[in-house]
């Protein structure tokens, strides 16, 4: 249908450009004028052949021998340009050369404009000249062919279906992009953009937001046709699907219901609510210091006492959120009734998620879509949740809520392995001076361009950022997290006021002072770590470097941030979604904790590709490691400097001394050189 329409506005002589990206762009790989005309001469052709085809099976008096006639006339045809070269094609489209062979690139040129064959660059229409002027609808030519072409649509046109193969209704460059993401039908297409919503179109090489659009666009009243309508999130980014969302319930209140949705949200049936009217197997019946009537109070009331600490808050309450739905709805039954037998099901529904459990996108918590899982388990979290359920049970007990803990012979039986830290994840020396070399290099290359902007770093700038900023406050986190240990969440929490100086007994001279700084670590106890000079200097540099861009608030935060707000989506007040501009600096100019979190994560991505280049040296661990490979790198470094683990546990934080040991584990190939030595020396009668 789409096809003749197109057609019909080049007979009426509309401008073919517009008429292309009204029906037909959602197919193709380029909207260039070359190549809408070749396609528009090549689908009068393929009309003329299917026309000529079925008028050979049609009764004399119902031929259309006329009307083919008719459309087969000669139409005006714009005139026509030469093509680009490959190279200005190449730099017009912003090809990365480092990603694509010359032979790819020329089959992009080829899909772009149309080509097809190494003989067809230098041939054939352009139609890159001036648009035909609309004919006159009055024009007796004019009226003809559009009857011709209405009579040939109604014998050749066809509806488009879900078990359609794509080759049907995609240009043939298309073709292999779409079936390599396993649509290789309108209906498979279909399903892949309904699961992968919004952003379906990136793992579909060469296909931008653009035509994604006009495929989704093209596609969503074909869904409906067929009882399959595309989910909202597939039709709008998320941020607007919030705020319309936002926008539609203003004012109202989301009454609670007995759905898979979060505990703020549920509403417990009587007969599954543990309360007096009908108290769980396991209650005890008698009053509780938690002050709770039902089971979702009784979590409510314990989760609430771990608030202090918002990261166990935040990990409890999502175990918890897990545990109390599935009781719910798999095993049909109050948590206060779970008995033994119900933990040991639940520690096998841990291991096979089912996957109406997982939410693979990322949503709000108030979507319908909502799930309590990500995706499958490693063991190690499978054995952390039974320990929070297991943390639960003896709470709620402890508390008289209950008389028994079902989850604890459970967890003792369930084998799964120990929690311990991997410090495999850490950079050893050459890795770690390979790091140090990479960001000395960048430094020196924005320094030498005079970048005042980074192009190799994708945070968005404004001017007034002095060259060298991004690298120069890299080079402090990597500094910060490898000279001291301390966590993320403990760096991106502290300002400078938690810095002072301190008089170091038993010294002279400069050594009698030091800078320490105090911060706030888990289960919110206060530990002191030492700063170096070098440490400061970079402090005092980022802190400049910060302060060009506005005043830092006092006491200034120790890593700031280097760029605007992220543009938000919001609802206005005709209830429509629309998009906020990037506010301006924020008032408190820390960098949070994702933020630093990606800052590092781009830098090894970027990194690690250079380190197949050098012998010795994995790619896959620069590009996997993280923030935290940079504490563990600290206790790698310190143990083998001789340090007392007592020293570290302290600096580390550790509750417990055997956690910090395992530091010294590090050192197994220095005491397998060192033992190999002195045999050797022994051998040799030294």
């Amino acid at each position: 249908m789409q096809h003749f329409a197109f057609l019909r506005a080049w007979v009426q002589g509309l401008d073919l450009k517009a008429a292309w990206d009204r029906y037909l762009a959602f197919a193709e790989s380029s909207s260039d004028r070359r190549h809408v005309e070749r396609r528009r001469a090549d689908l009068l052709a393929q009309v003329l052949h299917d026309g000529h085809q079925i008028n050979l099976t049609l009764p004399e008096r119902e031929r259309i021998t006329d009307a083919l006639r008719q459309l087969a006339q000669d139409t005006p045809t714009p005139a026509t340009s030469a093509l680009p070269s490959l190279e200005d094609f190449v730099q017009a489209q912003g090809f990365d050369l480092d990603q694509f062979s010359e032979a790819e690139l020329l089959t992009e040129y080829q899909a772009f404009y149309g080509l097809n064959g190494p003989g067809a660059i230098d041939d054939g229409p352009s139609g890159h000249g001036p648009a035909i002027a609309a004919a006159d609808a009055t024009d007796p030519d004019v009226r003809a062919r559009l009857r011709a072409l209405n009579q040939l649509e109604t014998l050749l046109a066809r509806q488009p279906q879900a078990d359609d193969r794509i080759d049907l209704w995609f240009a043939p460059a298309t073709l292999p992009r779409l079936k390599a993401v396993g649509a290789g039908t309108l209906g498979a297409l279909l399903d892949h953009i309904d699961v992968h919503g919004h952003g379906w179109f990136k793992p579909v090489r060469g296909l931008g937001a653009t035509r994604a659009a006009a495929v989704v666009a093209w596609l969503a009243p074909l869904a409906l046709a067929w009882g399959r309508p595309l989910r909202d999130s597939a039709l709008a980014p998320p941020q607007r699907l919030r705020a319309l969302h936002s926008a539609t319930l203003r004012g109202l209140v989301m009454a609670p219901r007995f759905a898979v949705v979060p505990l703020a949200q549920l509403a417990v049936p009587a007969a599954l609510a543990g309360g007096a009217a009908a108290p769980g197997v396991f209650a005890s019946r008698m009053a509780n210091s938690l002050g709770a009537h039902d089971d979702l109070g009784a979590v409510r009331a314990w989760l609430k006492a771990h608030e202090e600490s918002p990261a166990t808050h935040r990990a409890y309450g999502k175990e918890v959120e897990r545990f109390t739905l599935w009781c719910l709805h798999v095993r049909r039954k109050p948590l206060s009734s779970v008995d033994a037998t119900d933990c040991q099901a639940y520690r096998g529904f841990l291991a096979q998620v089912p996957e109406a459990w997982i939410q693979r996108a990322t949503l709000p918590r108030d979507d319908p879509s909502w799930r309590p899982f990500r995706g499958p388990l490693k063991p190690s979290s499978q054995r952390y949740a039974l320990v929070v359920v297991q943390t639960l049970f003896d709470g709620l007990r402890d508390a008289n809520y209950l008389l028994a803990n079902p989850m604890a012979s459970v967890r003792k039986k369930a084998q799964l392995p120990e929690p311990a830290m991997d410090i495999g994840r850490s950079f050893d020396e050459a890795e770690w001076a390979f790091v140090m070399g990479q960001l000395d290099r960048e430094e020196a290359d924005a320094l030498a361009r005079g970048d005042r902007v980074s192009a190799r770093l994708t945070e968005s700038r404004w001017p007034g950022a002095p060259a060298g900023a991004e690298h120069r406050r890299l080079r402090l986190v990597l500094a910060l997290l490898c000279s001291t240990g301390l966590r993320l969440a403990e760096l991106v929490a502290t300002t400078t006021a938690a810095i002072e100086s301190v008089r170091v007994d038993g010294e002279v001279g400069d050594l009698a002072t030091a800078r320490i700084v105090t911060v706030l670590g888990k289960g919110r106890k206060r530990r002191q770590v030492p700063l170096g000079d070098d440490v400061i200097a970079l402090i005092d540099q980022h802190h400049r470097d910060a302060a060009a861009l506005g005043a830092l608030p006092q006491p200034a935060p120790i890593v700031c941030t280097l760029r605007r707000g992220v543009g938000r989506w919001a609802d206005a007040d005709t209830g429509a979604g629309v998009a906020l501009q990037p506010a301006m600096l924020s008032a408190h100019r820390a960098l949070g904790a994702n933020g630093l979190y990606r800052t590092l994560k781009r830098f090894f991505q970027r990194i690690g590709g250079q380190a197949r280049a050098v012998d010795g040296l994995s790619a896959e661990r620069i590009q996997a490691a993280s923030t935290h490979w940079l504490r563990h790198t600290f206790g790698r470094q310190g143990a083998a400097a001789g340090v007392p683990v007592e020293v570290l546990q302290q600096a580390f934080g550790h509750a417990s001394l055997n956690t910090t040991t395992t530091y010294l584990t590090t050192e197994r190939s220095r005491l397998i050189r060192e033992l190999r030595n002195a045999r050797a020396r022994r051998a040799l009668g030294q």
